[in-house]
């Protein structure tokens, strides 16, 4: 056996916490550092995914309820409702009837309860304040009609007035 003096025990037991200092580092410290600071990423990344998660929630409930509301809309509806004759008699109160050129009325299935009633007018030689009129009289009437498209052009005989193709649709449940 080596006999050794205090400053080399000294110097051997410092070197043995050293070592022992390093491998506790390399092996437990700096992967545990590594692994938290992997963890703090992650969890901002998905606390971002939370929020936007919640949002499209949010917004998944709003157009559930919407849509619940729509069917419940559509289904106390009168029976017998046509879409036509109620743009017919809109177009008289608002004295559009001399501007009327076509309309021309569809029937769309959406799915096997509903259907959609697509009515397009063509009207010419009105003025802005004529269609906004009409326009408004369809959005506030208490009937489920809508209007879904709407072209206007000037009137290439009269700058002054528009010609324009509005598309008017109407959701209804289909009866069984």
């Amino acid at each position: 056996m080596i006999r050794l003096t205090r400053r080399e025990k000294l110097l051997a037991g410092g070197f043995v916490i050293f070592a022992a200092a390093w491998l506790l580092f390399t092996v437990g410290v700096k992967p545990a550092l590594g692994r938290i600071e992997t963890l703090n990423r992650v969890i901002s990344e998905k606390q971002q995914e939370l929020e936007k998660l919640r949002t499209r929630s949010k917004e998944y409930i709003l157009l559930r309820d919407s849509l619940n509301d729509l069917h419940t809309k559509v289904a106390s509806q009168q029976k017998n409702f046509e879409l036509l004759p109620l743009l017919e008699s809109l177009i008289a109160k608002c004295g559009l009837s001399e501007n009327v050129s076509t309309m021309n009325q569809q029937e769309l299935p959406i799915d096997s309860n509903y259907s959609e009633t697509v009515v397009e007018i063509r009207l010419e030689n009105l003025s802005l304040n004529q269609l906004v009129d009409f326009l408004y009289k369809i959005e506030s009437s208490q009937v489920l009609a809508r209007t879904k498209s709407l072209y206007i052009k000037r009137n290439p005989a009269n700058k002054n007035l528009l010609d324009s193709v509005i598309e008017i649709h109407n959701a209804k449940l289909i009866q069984s």
